[in-house]
């Protein structure tokens, strides 16, 4: 299955239905393979309002009609799941970055930069196409189109030292109920 032919399409209805996609993926679970979509409210950055059972529930129901007319063999051979992105929430574009700048993530790259593939770093600025993520006290700069999988570390965060260098932008760490805010402190332009 090409993902990329179906997630602009779907994206699209997902907004109209006022939901994001966050992530898309084609899991394997058993005999079944399935579609799985991660969303958020299309205006989570400001409502700071969960992703719950009764969104998930009225976003599938909304997609599967629409996916039957748009992508009629898609359902013939794939599920269709509906899922919030939780705490480990996976970090796919550059706004999602900024959205989580002074939180720590686990990001993973298709092919090693300078020797490495796995990073845990605090995420700082995004820019010119790259994440910068503090790792032990040193900056790496990973370009966003050679990360293959990365995602928010919230159950790390209070056991992993601060960083050094982008200390004195941050705010303290969320607590549980806030844990998909962003901890870095608005820059006064």
């Amino acid at each position: 299955m090409d993902l990329k032919k179906v997630q602009a399409p779907l994206e699209r209805q997902l907004a109209l239905l006022g939901y994001e996609l966050v992530h898309l993926e084609s899991v394997r679970e058993g005999k079944d393979d399935m579609l799985r979509l991660y969303i958020d409210h299309l205006d989570a950055e400001t409502s700071h309002r969960k992703v719950t059972l009764d969104d998930c529930t009225a976003a599938h129901e909304g997609l599967l009609l629409w996916m039957d007319v748009e992508f009629p063999d898609l359902r013939e051979h794939l599920g269709v799941e509906v899922s919030s992105p939780g705490m480990e929430r996976p970090l796919v574009k550059a706004d999602h970055f900024r959205r989580f700048a002074g939180r720590l993530c686990r990001v993973q790259t298709a092919a090693p930069i300078n020797g490495q593939k796995r990073f845990k770093g605090w995420i700082g600025p995004v820019a010119d196409g790259g994440v910068t993520l503090e790792e032990d006290g040193v900056l790496k700069v990973v370009p966003i189109e050679a990360i293959q999988k990365a995602r928010l570390a919230p159950f790390d965060e209070e056991k992993t030292p601060r960083p050094k260098h982008l200390t004195g932008r941050f705010t303290e760490l969320p607590d549980a109920d806030g844990v998909e805010t962003s901890a870095i402190e608005e820059e006064e332009a």
